[in-house]
């Protein structure tokens, strides 16, 4: 039953309400008194609460996997209209409102928590390092979109009055050490996962939070140093040597990625083994997945997840496809660039020949399983002859029709689908929320940052992380830098720009690309560009893949936007210059004039005044 409940919590709605609201507030629980967090069971029971707002697979969507859209790695129909610049004064006034309603449900757990420290046993103190841990997760959340915040480090109803909650900002490097000093605090009381094999919040992965805390902030403030974004002080080389401190003590952990031979499913490949970390219904085996959700059909705790990924559904809202630049990113499987100009890759089965395998369980590509509108079988791309027997077999991205089924540049998304996978229409496979992958990357990042990037520290991240997909692993430095990677603006060295492609491709489809879009100032990659799909001209086998034969599939062929050397441009009309991103405004959200009317003490954020 306690199994049963924890997951139910854990796939739930959040709990609600808004900073701007104290003064309406009824108390979160009843009864709201001295006495209510006073045993081991109240107190597991609230924190368990609290897991309701974390990230989740929504019933009836595709969640994290669409996130990307907001980025260059998806283009979408119902485009992001941050990228665009259309945010209004008020369109943060969400982002606000949850992470301060998610902050004062975790500091009423502090204000009335009332055990004695005589009396709290292991199991007592872990539950309130998850509480630690859970204030530090929603300031991260607020810093990365509004930089500059009020701390909430109390519980803020009993300065219910106008008065009361004139609270000035914090620069946001104040508010980084804050964060760090709760995932600290945490980590000091927090079980290891081996305790709930990953199901619970944990020490470890409070140490790889606490990293991607400090590598935001650190990136941030180097490559904002210049412009309206930038804090009073630079400490950028304090929270890099602080991303590599957290680093050293997490690596004493003996972590291991998950790889072919230690796989618990029994990965017949590298690219299975990296396939498994998504597709799966239990990572309690999985070390490498630190901290995770559990759904269960049986259970009446389920997604439609895979049902809608393997239909072809990269955007819940509309139609929608994975980008030819995040597929341009991947490395040949023998660890060389590509050279995305070269005629091969007009070729849709070429595209996919010889590369890092985790290319192909990202994106959809000839045998891999895949659902069109109305069969089920392996995608298989390949040119139409006439024979109704050989033509049988092919079934091609779903580019004609509508619906958010169709896609838009010929890459539908991989990564998560079950390939075991009957017509049911809901689906358990587990939600990994954070990967000890994500500290491979953000060490190796921070140690190029620092000058300190060696054979030894790439050995352990980059080469192992390509070790496990596949990729023969060679030094940056042998290889040189890679004319046709992405142009930031400005220069990096061969190592940091591995690193970048090498975090792309590890955390593609996974919600970090809009992130580290930002902490980079990487808007050049933004302004003006709309992003391309597949090669679509009548001479490749992608087109010859349609029947054209039939009327209405030439219709609907010739209605598919494509640029004028026929590579599939979809957001042409919606977009003819290209994503209009304000970079002296949109790298932060507003602070809605709400707040900024009922605390006059808050400062508006640069170019929103």
């Amino acid at each position: 039953m306690k199994k049963t409940i924890f997951m139910m919590l854990m796939a739930a709605g959040t709990l609600a309400t808004s900073c701007s609201d104290f003064l309406d507030r009824m108390p979160l629980t009843e009864p709201n008194n001295e006495t209510y967090l006073s045993t081991e069971n109240q107190v597991r029971s609230y924190i368990n609460g609290l897991y309701i707002a974390l990230p989740s697979y929504s019933q009836y969507g595709i969640g994290v996997r669409g996130e990307d859209k907001n980025s260059d790695n998806i283009l979408a129909e119902k485009y992001d209209l941050r990228l665009n610049g259309e945010y209004t004064a008020f369109s943060g006034s969400t982002e606000w409102s949850t992470g301060y309603q998610n902050l004062r449900d975790v500091n009423y757990f502090f204000h009335y928590y009332m055990i004695d420290e005589a009396a709290e046993n292991d199991n007592i103190r872990s539950l309130k390092g998850e509480a630690y841990f859970l204030r530090a997760y929603w300031h991260f959340y607020l810093l990365k979109r509004f930089g500059n915040i009020p701390v909430m480090d109390a519980f803020w109803d009993d300065n219910a009055t106008v008065e009361g909650l004139q609270i000035e900002q914090k620069p946001r490097n104040e508010v980084a050490k804050f964060i760090l000093q709760d995932l600290t605090d945490a980590k000091n009381l927090l079980h290891p996962r081996s305790e709930y094999s990953g199901l619970r919040i944990n020490k470890e992965a409070a140490m790889v939070l606490a990293m991607n805390v400090a590598l935001y902030e650190g990136s941030w403030e180097k490559y904002h140093a210049n412009d309206a974004f930038a804090p009073e002080t630079n400490e950028s080389k304090y929270f890099f040597e602080q991303v590599m401190a957290w680093g050293n003590e997490l690596f004493n952990a003996g972590i291991k990625l998950n790889t072919k031979e230690t796989d618990p499913f029994g990965a017949k490949n590298t690219g299975d083994a990296y396939a498994n970390l998504f597709n799966k219904q239990d990572y309690s085996k999985v070390p490498e997945i630190l901290f995770w959700r559990k759904y269960s059909v049986a259970e009446g705790v389920y997604h439609s997840v895979t049902t809608l990924l393997a239909s072809g559904v990269v955007d819940s809202d509309g139609a929608a496809g994975i980008s030819q630049s995040l597929v341009d990113n991947y490395l040949n499987v023998d660890g060389k660039f590509i050279n995305p100009t070269d005629v091969k890759f007009k070729d849709f089965n070429d595209t996919f020949d010889d590369r890092d395998p985790r290319l192909l369980e990202t994106v959809m590509h000839t045998d891999h399983k895949f659902r069109s509108a109305t069969v089920t079988r392996p995608m298989c791309v390949k040119a139409y002859t006439g024979n109704k027997d050989e033509d049988a077999e092919i079934l091609p991205p779903y580019l004609t029709g509508d619906g958010n089924g169709r896609n838009v540049t010929g890459y539908h998304i991989a990564l998560g689908v079950d390939t075991t996978y009957t017509n049911s229409s809901f689906w358990d496979t587990g939600l990994p929320i954070i990967r000890y992958s994500e500290a491979l990357l953000a060490y190796a990042e921070a140690a190029e940052e620092l000058g300190q990037c060696n054979d030894e520290v790439l050995d352990k991240t980059i080469k192992a992380l390509r070790e496990r997909a596949g990729v023969t692993y060679i030094k940056p430095s042998e290889m040189g830098k890679d004319p046709n990677f992405s142009n930031f603006g400005y220069e990096i060295s061969a190592n940091l720009q591995e690193i970048r492609r090498e975090r792309r491709s590890e955390l593609a489809l996974q919600g970090f690309r809009f992130d580290d879009l930002m902490r980079w100032g990487a808007h050049e990659l933004i302004v003006n560009k709309r992003g391309k799909g597949a090669y679509l001209g009548e001479d490749g086998v992608l087109y010859k893949s349609f029947n054209t034969s039939v009327q209405e599939t030439a219709d609907a062929l010739k209605r598919v936007l494509v640029d004028n050397n026929k590579w599939m441009d979809p957001l042409q009309a919606l977009l003819p210059n290209g994503y209009q991103f304000n970079p002296g405004r949109d790298y932060l959200l507003p602070i809605s004039p709400d707040e900024l009317a009922l605390n006059k003490k808050l400062k508006q954020n640069p170019g929103w005044e």
